[in-house]
């Protein structure tokens, strides 16, 4: 029996899904829209939670920041993060205010059947790089029916408020990837 090696295996699409935290709900709009340019029809958006656990925007982005999750019906190639990235770089640009800082901070990511991932333009020990500057961050992990964080993410993944939202974005992957078999 001759010796079986492994090879590439055929990858699945996965669905876009994009993080935007900004204090300012209008704002939050005009970016959704801009987005939809890039990244096709919104399927699926959450509420508005409130981004609590780290001051790491306050100084540049003010007070009373919120997150919003925006999902996309168009499956993608995940090997495309990276090019994400650098457009929702370019977005949020469009929207500093007078002193040159950002009013909004947009982080593009997927969600496959086993993960959701976040681009980023900072490394750590526990994110690949990917090219271009960008690095790849697992921030929840599916399993048993359910989403977990991993130590190393954020603590507002840690804390579960976003896995009810990352189900019903997995549940429209699903739904997707039936309505447009590869």
């Amino acid at each position: 029996m001759g010796k079986i090696m492994s090879g590439p295996l055929e990858v699945l699409p996965v669905i876009p899904v994009i993080s935007v935290i900004s204090s300012d709900e209008g704002l939050k709009e005009k970016t959704e829209l801009v987005l939809e340019s890039h990244f096709g029809s919104t399927d699926l958006i959450s509420g508005f939670y409130p981004f609590d656990l780290s001051d790491y925007y306050e100084e540049e982005m003010g007070m009373k920041l919120t997150r919003q999750w925006f999902s996309f019906n168009i499956l993608r190639d995940a090997s495309r993060l990276a090019e994400w990235k650098l457009i929702c770089a370019e977005l949020e640009e469009q929207f500093l205010d007078k002193l040159s800082n950002r009013r909004v901070n947009i982080d593009p990511g997927y969600l496959d059947y086993g993960k959701l991932v976040l681009a980023s333009f900072k490394s750590a020990p526990d994110k690949i790089y990917i090219g271009r500057g960008v690095w790849a961050h697992t921030c929840l992990r599916y399993g048993h029916g359910r989403f977990t964080a991993p130590d190393h993410s954020f603590p507002d993944f840690i804390d579960g408020r976003f896995n009810s939202f990352m189900l019903e974005v997995r549940v429209n992957y699903r739904r997707i990837l039936k309505l447009h078999p590869m």
